[in-house]
């Protein structure tokens, strides 16, 4: 398979991960949790890496945005717009 570029992506997510730590969450609160899931994403997704670690960090996302987090929430909706940016990035990659 193709190498797929994610460094505009991992951008996006540290700009997110930056917003939510600007709030200073609470220990093992929601918005806790959700900055380690975008951590994991952000540190798989810095090259070289492979389309499945991150494939496997996004699962991982939407099972917590699925689970916890409710989807009219301004989390919801950070969750929503990385996976919305996660899916540009593979038709991007898929269009080349």
């Amino acid at each position: 398979m193709r190498e797929i570029y994610f460094g505009d992506f991992r951008i996006y997510v540290i700009e997110h991960i930056r917003a939510i730590e600007a709030q200073s969450p609470e220990f093992q609160s929601t918005e806790w949790f959700l900055l380690r899931y975008l951590r994991k994403i952000e540190k798989n997704s810095n090259p070289p890496t492979t389309h499945g670690k991150v494939e496997g960090c996004m699962r991982g996302l939407i099972r917590f945005y699925v689970d916890v987090i409710d989807e009219d929430s301004e989390l919801g909706d950070r969750c929503k717009k990385v996976y919305a940016e996660y899916r540009k990035t593979l038709r991007f990659s898929q269009e080349k």
